[in-house]
């Protein structure tokens, strides 16, 4: 292929995926990337803890979900700062990622144990979650959305799994400014032949609002729960963009028709 960006696979590199090492003093440097905490999320998502407030005073206790949690610092945060009045969980794809790591990184950066959240490994984003119906109050994601494998079901699946009068707030990861064209949208959606605007789609479900991520290129969105969410999209085609296309990409470019 003549294109540069695009590299044959057996010229590929693999990528340093470390989680941790040591410092030249012998201390721990976690991987910045997923240590995202609450300042990291007004940048992507917006202040979530002005949604936690709005719910507090609706209930005296709410549960929350991060999907694609990492170290979990954001639910670490958030339990310091709500206390008993949050429940947190959160999930990862890779079983690296568990509840001894999260563990280990909460006690190294000076959190207590007790507020520790519950982590589920082996979570695929883009299939049923392993949640009952109505299960969270609140349910969050972020630096997440360009690895779930099929994120309108994701959405369907975070509307099924909210409690009622829930909200969810999820990075939509949509665009990359910094690909080349035919990659810069990482969801197309196709209905007779003609790409629609994914935004405009989305936003004609009145559960719905778009917002614009103050530090990245993309959007998120914040989600109602609604008694039934049905997106009408079947997935035809799945690119993955670092395996397939550049070893110096993340996720994948997902392509929708139209039901």
């Amino acid at each position: 292929m003549k294109k540069n960006y695009l590299i044959r696979k057996k010229e590929k590199k693999e990528k340093n995926y470390w989680i941790k090492k040591r410092g030249e003093k012998g201390e721990i440097i976690w991987r910045k990337g997923r240590a995202q905490g609450l300042e990291g999320a007004k940048g992507r998502i917006g202040d979530i803890t002005k949604q936690v407030r709005e719910l507090l005073k609706k209930r005296e206790r709410i549960k929350i979900l991060e999907i694609g949690t990492g170290f979990g610092r954001a639910l670490l945060e958030l339990k310091k700062i709500f206390g008993e009045k949050i429940e947190v969980v959160g999930t990862n794809y890779e079983s690296k990622w568990n509840q001894k790591l999260a563990q280990e990184y909460a006690l190294d950066q000076n959190f207590l144990k007790k507020d520790l959240p519950k982590i589920y490994t082996k979570i695929e984003g883009g299939k049923r979650l392993p949640f009952k119906n109505n299960s969270f109050d609140f349910i969050f994601c972020q630096a997440t959305m360009q690895y779930i494998s099929d994120r309108a079901l994701f959405i369907e699946e975070v509307n099924r799994i909210l409690t009622k009068e829930g909200i969810a707030v999820l990075e939509l990861q949509e665009y990359r400014r910094d690909h080349p064209k035919e990659y810069e949208n990482l969801i197309e959606i196709w209905d007779d032949g003609k790409r629609i605007d994914v935004l405009k789609y989305l936003k004609k479900f009145k559960n719905i609002q778009i917002r614009k991520s103050v530090e990245r290129d993309w959007h998120y969105i914040i989600m109602k729960e609604v008694a039934k969410l049905d997106l009408g999209l079947e997935l035809v085609q799945t690119i993955n963009l670092e395996e397939d296309i550049c070893p110096d990409w993340w996720g994948s470019k997902l392509i929708y028709l139209k039901k």
